[in-house]
């Protein structure tokens, strides 16, 4: 689908290396490389009356950064936040306030906002009087995805995973004359991102390498965070996309429901820990892993490429030829 005017792109990847930010800037650079979008950066000059897209990981940014762009020179302007959570702080908040705060002067200023969580849509449509779609996550299946028989890691824990459980694991599998191979990495203890593209070569090779992808719902997410209400995540798309088999604890969200309505798309863990490491051990030896995993990467290239959302983007704001 093509769009019918100059579509200017306006990415933070220069302001923010958090690793987040890498899922960003592959939405972006779909958009730059496929619907025929211009990369600019905060301080760029621009005299158009094109339209203007922000993708944004959370409010807090999408806000910072058009206060610090031209924004009268754009026709319309699109946004999509990934973190689409409002506090309830912000939401008790007379509305008086709102009415002469600055930064809700700024939002009402965009066109259109997306989101990729359902439950939030009307809370951010009254608060901020602005139009609001519901536009779930993806991920870039088709430059990234796919399913490889080789796969040399076992069991893949990305991210926020439960603390004794990747104790267990890693002691279990990462001893010296194991078999198994159990890859753990903490993005969240990861303060800044040197190479976006680097660190997502790895991040992808690693995912089509592993059987097993461990996911647990936001309302069992560990340690640092506090998550409103289930949603469905990134790592979701992405686990499924390179191919992995979701074990763990499935996203309680009626959404789930309608993105991964496939079998063998996620298989449930036991509650308590020791139990997960026996249950995973016989997932290893016993399941069909390789007629599920490519199972989730067919599905993914089918439905949850980014293409699909963004041209859906494309329909709502009647940007199509």
């Amino acid at each position: 689908m093509n769009i019918s005017e100059n579509l200017y792109v306006l990415s933070l990847r220069d302001v923010n290396k958090t690793p987040a930010m890498c899922c960003v800037v592959e939405l972006e650079d779909i958009i730059i490389n496929n619907f025929n979008g211009q990369l600019i950066s905060l301080g760029t000059e621009i005299k158009t009356n094109g339209v203007l897209f922000v993708a944004a990981i959370s409010m807090h940014d999408l806000v910072n950064s058009l206060m610090q762009v031209p924004v009268s020179e754009f026709r319309a302007i699109y946004a999509y936040v990934f973190d689409a959570f409002i506090s309830p702080l912000e939401l008790t908040r007379p509305q008086w306030r709102n009415a002469i705060s600055r930064r809700h002067r700024t939002i009402r200023k965009i066109t259109h906002l997306f989101i990729p969580f359902r439950q939030s849509v009307n809370d951010f449509s009254e608060l901020f009087q602005i139009p609001v779609s519901y536009i779930p996550l993806a991920s870039n299946v088709v430059d990234f995805g796919g399913y490889e028989s080789s796969k040399i890691i076992d069991v893949n824990g990305y991210g926020r995973q439960p603390p004794e459980l990747t104790k267990l694991l890693s002691e279990r599998f990462n001893k010296r004359e194991s078999k198994r191979v159990y890859a753990h990495t903490n993005h969240a203890g990861i303060s800044a991102i040197h190479d976006f593209y680097q660190h997502r070569r790895l991040f992808w090779k690693l995912l089509r390498k592993s059987r097993i992808a461990l996911l647990f719902d936001a309302l069992h997410t560990p340690l640092d965070r506090n998550f409103p209400f289930s949603f469905v995540p990134q790592r979701m798309f992405e686990s499924a996309a390179a191919g992995c088999v979701i074990v763990g604890k499935r996203p309680i969200c009626s959404e789930i429901d309608e993105l991964f309505n496939w079998s063998d798309h996620f298989i449930e863990l036991p509650d308590r820990p020791v139990e997960m490491i026996d249950f995973i051990e016989h997932l290893l030896d016993n399941y069909d892993l390789e007629s599920a995993g490519r199972r989730n990467y067919e599905e993914c290239l089918r439905r949850h490429d980014w293409r699909h959302r963004i041209n859906e983007v494309i329909k709502i704001a009647g940007l199509a030829d």
